[in-house]
């Protein structure tokens, strides 16, 4: 068995033969790597997300820095795949690395795939313990990371990084389009929009991207290989629904029947935007209502979609009103809806479900929280998302069309009004306006720009 680990090792790590012997991956990165770059020694980042969404291109991308900017030498780097390591600990791996080299300190070890090491938190948890000033990152889907025990055994001694599909700004920064425009929605951001030739020139140069990526999606192997749609959706479904499903969750879960997850995730693709009940899903699939409710946080946990909850400073209320959830990215629920043509039904959910996760991505950002809180509100009139951050709470609706009418507004007014709020933000087509109603402030901006330029 050390015969093969070391022969995998040498294979994974040709730096260890040639220094200019750098990983193969784009020069493009996501701001993710710019966090890895720094890495503490007291504390494993572990790096976290659904299947191909780019753990591995962020790891050997953070190696090919090291190694190219003299960070470390080619032998204090190792990489370890350790779903080809099947059989073998993340102890086993440094034992014989330091056998093989003599070197104990200064290492920068990653492992990727970690949970195929069983015992994975318990082993990390002790390397970091016994400091042994050395550099530990690891990947992993969430459903097996995020596990309670894991959760529990690495207080305090995990950094986890979450990875998603690439957003809309970085599908447009990876097709060399950037805004402008900076919107951080705890500051006052809207001055841009009395600066008409600068809306100009964004709408234009951001609309018709904006409108490829809801059919195609953010997942970033789209950028490297061919595909035509059909063929793209089809990997969608096959890569993130079966393998994701039958490969990763039922590693880890007893699930009686994964047919039942399948089509519990077409359900949340189909009723995207809709409040669901977890008592409708289990009638609609003849299963108990714990079931049901596992089932969702299978597929929250494996990265597949994620929750709106109900807004109100009530918990045990908020606790027993629907949920709204959503597929984690647009170009998947179009696969999940077998559509290659943008129907009026799928654009207007793929615009929400891009808001939703843009804005769940702002609130980890800004609160540190690995699972933020993203909200609605529903009273005679709703509203698509309420934000929480600190003291600051910010309604935010979707209406892509053309033309926005005061009927329109009604909803986020509502909300303005109840909870003693001054200003909301409206999710429009191509409309940047700000309008003062009832002494409400109204931010109109269009979706493409909102989406690119949000910080």
């Amino acid at each position: 068995m050390i015969k093969n680990v070391k022969e995998i090792l040498s294979l994974k790590n040709p730096w260890w033969q040639s220094k200019i012997a750098l990983p193969d991956v784009p020069k493009k990165e996501r701001d993710i790597v710019k966090m890895m770059k720094t890495p503490n020694e007291n504390s494993a980042l572990l790096l976290i997300g659904p299947r191909q969404s780019g753990k591995t291109t962020a790891m050997l991308q953070t190696i090919r820095f090291l190694l190219k900017n003299n960070h470390s030498t080619p032998y204090n780097v190792v990489y370890a795949p350790m779903d080809v390591l099947k059989d073998t600990s993340i102890i086993d791996i440094i034992t014989l690395h330091q056998e093989m080299t003599g070197k104990t300190k200064q290492i920068y070890y990653f492992f990727d795939e970690i949970h195929y090491d069983k015992d994975w938190s318990i082993h990390l948890k002790t390397l970091i313990d016994n400091k042994t000033q050395n550099y530990f990152y690891a990947t992993g889907s969430s459903s097996t990371l995020l596990l309670k025990d894991t959760a529990e055994s690495g207080l305090g001694r995990f950094n986890f990084l979450s990875i998603y599909p690439l957003s809309f700004k970085e599908y447009a920064s990876f097709k060399s389009v950037s805004s402008k425009i900076q919107i951080d929605l705890k500051k006052d951001f809207e001055s841009f929009i009395k600066n008409e030739a600068l809306f100009l020139s964004e709408t234009q140069k951001l609309e018709n991207l904006f409108r490829t990526y809801l059919l195609w999606g953010g997942f970033p192997s789209q950028l490297s290989q061919e595909f035509d749609i059909d063929q793209w959706h089809n990997h969608l479904r096959q890569n993130y629904v079966s393998l994701t499903i039958y490969k990763d969750i039922l590693s880890r879960y007893d699930v009686r029947d994964p047919g039942i997850l399948e089509d519990i995730l077409s359900l949340v693709s189909e009723k995207t935007t809709l409040p669901l009940s977890y008592d409708a899903i289990a009638k609609s699939f003849n299963i108990t209502l714990e079931t049901a409710r596992t089932y969702l946080n299978y597929l929250q946990a494996a990265g597949l979609i994620t929750t709106c909850e109900y807004f109100t400073k009530n918990t045990l209320k908020r606790a027993r009103r629907n949920k709204k959830f959503y597929v984690i990215d647009p170009g998947f629920n179009a696969a999940l809806s077998y559509e290659t043509m943008m129907s009026d039904s799928l654009l207007s959910k793929n615009v929400e479900l891009t808001v939703a996760i843009a804005l769940i991505r702002y609130l980890r950002k800004n609160t540190g929280l690995l699972y933020p809180r993203l909200f609605y509100w529903k009273n005679k009139k709703e509203c698509d998302f309420i934000l929480k951050i600190s003291q600051n709470i910010i309604p935010v609706e979707v209406k892509y069309k053309k033309e926005i009418n005061n009927n329109d507004l009604q909803g986020i007014i509502e909300f303005l009004i109840s909870s003693k709020q001054k200003k909301g933000i409206i999710i429009t087509k191509n409309t940047a306006e700000i309008r003062k109603i009832k002494n409400k402030k109204i931010v109109l901006i269009p979706a493409s720009i909102f989406l690119s330029a949000l910080q």
